[in-house]
C-alpha cells in the first residue's frame, strides 16, 4: 500500500528541481475519489488535482531537499496513497544522517506543507492590509478546516478562492496527518528515531506499539464518532500493519 508500485506506461515522468518525479496512474484515480464534492463542475475537480498534486509534491520535496543535503540521490514517486521519497545508498560524499538527522529528514515534508499555508495567510493579510479579517468555517470533525482571506473570499475570481481553499486545506491537513505517530508515515519515523535516543534496545517494538494503539483509536472515533467510513478502513489498516510487523520482534508475546 506505501511500496513504490511498479512502473506503467501511464507513469507521468519529468524533473523537478533536480529531482526524477514519477506519477503513477492511481494518483490521478485515488486524488479524484477523494475530491467528490468538487466533482461539480467539472474544473472545480480539476482545481482540486492541482491543488493536491502541488501539496504532495511540496511536502516529498521536503524530504527529497534534506536528504539531498546529506549526500543522497532522491527520486519522488506519487501513487494512489500519496507519495514517496526513495533513495539509493548515496555516493561516497553522502553522510549517515543519525536520529536527528532521520527526524529532521521526517519532518521536513510537513514542514514545507505548514510553510505554504504560513504563506498562504502572510499573502491574504499583506493584501488585506488589516482592514478584514479571516473568514473561518469549520464543517464538522471530519471535514476540512476552511480559512480564507476574506479580502480574496470577496474577490472577483472564485476558482481563485476555492484553489487557495484547497492548498491551504490539503497543505496543513496531510501535514498533520503524517505526523501522527503511525507507521510508516513521517510521525511513526519521527517517533522511532526518538524512542532510538531514549531505548536504543527496544525502540522499534515500543514505535510500533505506539503506532497499534493510535491508530486503533482513530480508527474507532472515525468509525463511531465521525462515521467516516474511509478514514475507519484506513486507520485500521495502519494498525493491522503495524501490528503485524510488530511479531517479528522480541518482547512479551502478543506485544
Amino acid at each position: 500500500m506505501f511500496a513504490e508500485p511498479p512502473r506503467t506506461q501511464a507513469d507521468l515522468c519529468f524533473p523537478l528541481l533536480g529531482f526524477p518525479v514519477r506519477i503513477h496512474p492511481l494518483f490521478w484515480l485515488v486524488t479524484l475519489l477523494l475530491g467528490q464534492a468538487f466533482w461539480s463542475p467539472p474544473e472545480m475537480a480539476l482545481l482540486w488535482v492541482a491543488g493536491v498534486l502541488v501539496c504532495i509534491l511540496l511536502h516529498e520535496l521536503g524530504h527529497a531537499a534534506v536528504l539531498r543535503a546529506y549526500g543522497f540521490r532522491p527520486w519522488i514517486v506519487l501513487h494512489g496513497f500519496g507519495g514517496l521519497t526513495i533513495h539509493g545508498p548515496g555516493d561516497a560524499m553522502a553522510r549517515r544522517p543519525g536520529p536527528w538527522g532521520q527526524i529532521l529528514i521526517s519532518a521536513a515534508g510537513p514542514a514545507a506543507g505548514f510553510l505554504l499555508a504560513a504563506g498562504i495567510v502572510a499573502g491574504g493579510l499583506a493584501i488585506d492590509r488589516g482592514a478584514h479579517r479571516f473568514l473561518v468555517l469549520w464543517c464538522g470533525p471530519a471535514s476540512f478546516l476552511r480559512v480564507v482571506p476574506q479580502v480574496i473570499w470577496l474577490g472577483q475570481s472564485p476558482m481563485a478562492v476555492v484553489f487557495v481553499n484547497i492548498l491551504l486545506e490539503v497543505s496543513v491537513l496531510w501535514g498533520l496527518l503524517n505526523l501522527l505517530p503511525i507507521f510508516p508515515l513521517d510521525g511513526g519515523q519521527i517517533a522511532q528515531q526518538i524512542f532510538l535516543l531514549v531505548t536504543p534496545r527496544d525502540a522499534v517494538r515500543q514505535s510500533l506499539i505506539l503506532s497499534v494503539l493510535v491508530a486503533g483509536t482513530l480508527a474507532g472515533v472515525a468509525a463511531i464518532h465521525w462515521h467516516d467510513l474511509f478514514l475507519a478502513v484506513f486507520f485500521a489498516y495502519l494498525a493491522y500493519s503495524s501490528y503485524t510487523t510488530r511479531r517479528f520482534y522480541g518482547g512479551p508475546v502478543g506485544w
